[in-house]
């Protein structure tokens, strides 16, 4: 089951139970105009600094940072079900990164985390256990994953060329990033196409010390694909791969807060799953786990970076 086809029917049926939940009360009506009128800033600035905000209010906020972001619910279930069906994922990815702007990574991370308000804020909520008399929770956290993996599609954007998925394969970027991964997370293990990754001294960014991380791939292209990594080599630190940071010849770290690969895009795969295979319909649930189970080829139900890279490099490509 194609994963178009999976999120439609469960982000339809999570829109149906969620337009449901709001209650009529008055003080509530003002900023519910807002958002239906596409003043997304104006219920920012009503809520956020609100005392004692009730659960309407994180999700107006939330609601108001996906509207600011470009993905409404309604805009998410028009890409998800216009998605090319040979290439579901990819072209999802690739209609995503239509709509980025500088501030979409930052207003999904918030939308994220009001919804998450929303789900540990309650009591039985936190219990994650989806029924038809709880229906606020399998819309929240249905929407949720949504956000979840809106925010992986615009991640990858950042390091690589994603248009090409459809097209023509993966770009050199991409493939690069996977080696890049690899080399940071997963050192002791191959992955094809990766001529050489090697740590190649020492980098000052924006006050910021980084270790500069160089890529060759096996393809011949002549070029070497640069990253950064942690002072510690931990973590490889997301970057914009169409930047040249202050003239270095390498990539300018998307935000100030050092976002890393492995939380930005590992962890947040992950979480979309989650949430998504507990707030979905029964009868969809078990397709979207074994849309899951295409990138997780192991027993354990976390996707690995070894099987993520391979599955960029292989499952998401149209040969």
């Amino acid at each position: 089951m194609m994963i178009n086809k999976i999120l439609t029917i469960s982000a339809l049926t999570a829109i149906l139970l969620f337009s449901g939940c709001d209650n009529d009360a008055e003080d509530r009506m003002s900023t519910q105009l807002m958002l239906d009128s596409g003043d997304f800033d104006g219920v920012i600035e009503s809520l956020e600094n609100k005392e004692d905000r009730t659960a309407d209010d994180n999700l107006k906020l939330a609601s108001a940072y996906m509207d600011k972001a470009g993905f409404s619910s309604t805009d998410l279930i028009s890409i998800i079900s216009n998605t090319d069906t040979n290439n579901s994922f990819a072209s999802f990815i690739v209609d995503v990164s239509e709509n980025k702007t500088s501030e979409t990574l930052d207003d999904l991370q918030k939308a994220i985390e009001y919804y998450t308000l929303v789900i540990s804020g309650d009591s039985s909520i936190r219990s994650r256990e989806y029924t038809e008399e709880n229906t606020d929770l399998g819309s929240t956290e249905l929407f949720l994953g949504l956000a979840y993996i809106a925010k992986v599609a615009t991640v990858l954007s950042y390091m690589g060329d994603v248009t090409k998925l459809e097209d023509v394969g993966i770009d050199g970027d991409l493939a690069a990033s996977g080696c890049a991964m690899m080399k940071v997370y997963a050192s002791n293990e191959n992955v094809e196409g990766c001529a050489s990754t090697s740590y190649t001294g020492t980098i000052s960014i924006n006050d910021y010390q980084y270790e500069k991380l160089d890529v060759v791939l096996d393809n011949g292209d002549g070029n070497t694909y640069h990253y950064l990594a942690t002072n510690n080599k931990e973590h490889l630190v997301l970057t914009d791969y169409k930047t040249d940071c202050n003239n270095t010849g390498y990539p300018c770290p998307v935000d100030d807060e050092n976002l890393t690969v492995m939380g930005a895009l590992l962890d947040t795969l992950n979480s979309s799953f989650d949430f998504i295979i507990n707030a979905a319909p029964e009868d969809v649930k078990g397709d979207i786990e074994d849309y899951r189970d295409e990138i997780n080829l192991d027993n354990d139900p976390k996707i690995s970076v070894t099987e993520f890279v391979n599955y960029i490099n292989t499952e998401m490509v149209k040969n």
